[in-house]
């Protein structure tokens, strides 16, 4: 019985360090979402430059025939 109250009861050392490790866990997932944000944002202006130079080069095209 006494055992079992031991566990349930968490000493504040340890409360400091469960909410260290979610705080982390929140950080790190911060992160992963930043870091996919970033990489999309880069394939678009890639993607975008593309269209836009393809569209610069027929338009040149089409006026000098």
């Amino acid at each position: 019985m006494n055992a079992k109250k031991q566990t349930q009861v968490k000493s504040p050392t340890m409360q400091l360090i469960d909410v260290c490790h979610r705080q982390n866990e929140l950080i790190f997932a911060t992160r992963k979402r930043l870091f996919n944000l970033e990489h999309n944002f880069r394939l678009c202006l890639v993607f975008t430059a593309i269209v836009l130079s393809t569209t610069a080069l027929m338009g040149l095209v089409v006026v000098n025939g």
